[in-house]
């Protein structure tokens, strides 16, 4: 095995799904593979005359944050996007400091991103430091297109006051991840260095059922009615919407022929989604948590709709795999254009993909019609998914991504200063 390499990640590793898909799955066996993952948050410094007034030094601009661990690590690891101002990224309401961006949460309940402090001293500090970047090489990790996120999907205003540093990060990274081809594509102009890693499915996960229960067979277990599951947050109800009207005649067509169809939502019990489903879960914050309720669902048809935009074409084909994980055949959106996150489906083999109302309604009619077919559909994704997805394969890509970063340490940092 090669030698050893040490990755720090910046802000430490959470259960927040994205981090847990694209990293925390994997950091068994990359440790196995010589790739040593560790969290890390800076150590703030400032002026002893702001003692018990840190933020205000940070506001003078007097602070700094310590880059010490980093002589000691190949790699540091930064993902997404961060608050880096007080100001709620709901409501875009400028709070003044964290503690008042802390009562504002309170008092009007929105979920904005707490305030990061360290970030842009980080940034500086890497940019001032071309010695330490040649030892210490910088990944910069993506799944999402940032600068083409719709307004409706929330945080709207927080992401516009920071996209002028995720951009900063990506020119600056040796090198830069993503999840899909096409947002490959859209960030090569600001990279010479990105590289796709799919998101992949640990199978284990996907076989949690409720206490007391068992895994048995599909058939005798099944219940009486064709199950359709959708999931996502409150604010997917635009995404719903795509195929809300064909799941509801399927659904009315079963209720007057006797063959009862459940709807089924994942993700958010709020008033406006359970006014559209027949049963609604809300939010599991744990990947192991979702992965188990989703498999005791028995979803026997799954969802897997966008709304179409330039941010939707660049998503990862995430929930294919999770469906198909738990025998749930797939209806995914055809977006227009020849990519989409889809677009690895082979129609009426693995999965259904279909654009328009009509197409919608065709394929859901004929599945709730054919257990038969729901099962062949089924059956064959798992298969294709179990063969191509797994992270035990994917980890493999994310160790040579690694050691690549750390034998081109500084190659972002040299290109941005050209």
């Amino acid at each position: 095995m090669s030698d050893p390499i040490r990755v720090l990640v910046y802000g430490g590793i959470g259960s927040e799904a994205c981090q847990t898909y694209r990293l925390a799955l994997h950091i068994e066996r990359l440790a196995a593979a010589g790739v040593l993952i560790e969290p890390w948050t800076p150590r703030l410094v400032h002026p002893d005359s702001y003692t018990g007034r840190w933020w205000d030094a940070v506001r003078d601009g007097v602070a700094a944050a310590s880059l010490d661990a980093l002589n000691d690590a190949d790699v540091v690891l930064f993902s997404r996007w961060s608050n880096t101002r007080p100001a709620c990224t709901e409501c875009d309401a400028d709070c003044g400091t964290p503690d008042g961006l802390a009562l504002h949460k309170r008092e009007t309940g929105h979920a904005s991103l707490d305030v990061d402090p360290l970030l842009r001293l980080v940034a500086a500090g890497l940019l001032a430091n071309p010695a330490l970047r040649s030892k210490c090489a910088v990944v910069y990790d993506l799944d999402d297109d940032l600068f083409s996120q719709p307004s409706w999907i929330g945080r709207g205003a927080g992401l516009a006051r920071e996209l002028e540093l995720v951009q900063l990060f990506i020119r600056t990274a040796d090198l830069v991840t993503v999840a899909t081809p096409t947002l490959a594509r859209r960030l090569a102009p600001l990279s010479d260095h990105v590289r796709v890693v799919r998101n992949a499915v640990e199978p284990a996960l996907y076989q949690s059922f409720p206490a007391g229960t068992a895994p048995v067979d599909r058939e005798s277990a099944s219940p009486p009615e064709t199950r359709i599951v959708f999931y996502g947050t409150d604010v997917r109800r635009r995404d719903y919407a795509v195929c809300r009207g064909a799941v509801d005649q399927v659904a009315a067509d079963g209720a007057a022929g006797g063959k009862p169809v459940r709807r089924i939502w994942l993700g958010s019990d709020s008033p406006s989604v359970r006014a559209l489903v027949d049963e609604a879960h809300p939010y599991l914050g744990s990947v192991a948590a979702f992965a188990a309720e989703l498999a005791a669902t028995r979803p026997d048809i799954g969802l897997a709709s966008l709304e179409q935009s330039q941010f939707a074409q660049a998503k990862s084909e995430l929930h294919w795999l999770e469906l198909s994980m738990v025998g749930a055949a797939t209806v995914a959106s055809r977006l227009d254009g020849d990519e989409g996150p889809y677009s690895m489906i082979r129609h009426g083999i693995d999965g259904m993909l279909v654009r328009g109302v009509e197409e919608w309604r065709s394929a859901l009619m004929g599945l709730a019609a054919s257990g038969a077919l729901r099962d062949e559909i089924a059956g064959r994704a798992r298969e294709r998914v179990l063969a191509e997805y797994q992270v035990r394969d994917r980890a493999t890509e994310w160790a040579a991504a690694y050691r690549w970063a750390a034998a081109h340490p500084g190659i972002g940092i040299s290109r941005f200063h050209r």
